[in-house]
């Protein structure tokens, strides 16, 4: 039973860091980050910085917060619509992703803190901190080879994404498009790297959290 427990334990920990990260890039903070970044692309039809960032704000927000998809069909610019039907229709399935791994980080969080307190409680003192170790160097294995493969074969990695969260075709839109106005390619590019980045380095975080606080634990010699 012990070591079912700790497996389960190590085998979410990779999902639980993953999951998080996510949660942290959909942020106004890093939507501000990477549209300053020196070579990130200008909107070649006509949205100055400051209107791009106000309008990705708010698609953001619609998402994050779980809004009625008025807050999007509302927006104007010039007297036209922001955006298309096609695009408020993709991005109603984008909140519904994004909520649901939302709902799936919080039971993995309440799932990590039960089976680790049976870990600690009814094992010996050692075997929480060293899956804890073990989760963590999981973690930055799979995230080190997803980022890997994220930069050798980019278009196929994007591609494989999108067809697993949405139906095929819903995702693709012209480049005078809203959606592609203000998350063009280097956007998401740069979000996987940063994305897997951050997990990368928490994974490794943990591993090192478990290794001290096993170290600490174990009888001196």
């Amino acid at each position: 039973m012990i070591k079912a427990l700790k497996l389960i334990f190590i085998l979410t920990l990779p999902i639980f860091v993953l999951l998080g990260s996510v949660r942290l890039l959909a942020s106004d903070q890093y939507l501000a980050f990477e549209y300053g970044k020196s070579d990130f692309p200008p909107d070649i039809y006509g949205f100055t910085p400051s209107q791009r960032l106000t309008i990705a704000s708010a698609n953001l927000r619609f998402v994050r917060e779980n809004l009625g998809i008025e807050a999007l069909s509302g927006q104007v610019f010039n007297g036209e619509p922001v955006y298309k039907s096609r695009e408020l229709s993709h991005m109603l399935d984008v909140q519904k992703v994004y909520q649901s791994v939302w709902r799936v980080w919080q039971m993995v969080i309440l799932f990590i803190l039960l089976t680790g307190f049976l870990l600690w409680r009814f094992s010996d003192r050692i075997t929480l901190p060293s899956a804890i170790q073990a989760g963590g160097l999981l973690t930055s294995g799979l995230i080190f080879a997803l980022g890997l493969l994220a930069v050798v074969a980019w278009r196929g990695w994007f591609t494989t994404f999108h067809q697993i969260f949405f139906t095929s075709g819903s995702w693709l839109f012209d480049y005078s498009d809203t959606l592609i106005r203000l998350f063009p390619e280097k956007f998401w590019f740069d979000s996987a790297l940063t994305l897997l980045s951050l997990s990368f380095i928490e994974g490794l975080l943990l591993a090192f959290i478990g290794w001290i606080w096993r170290l600490s634990l174990e009888p001196k010699q």
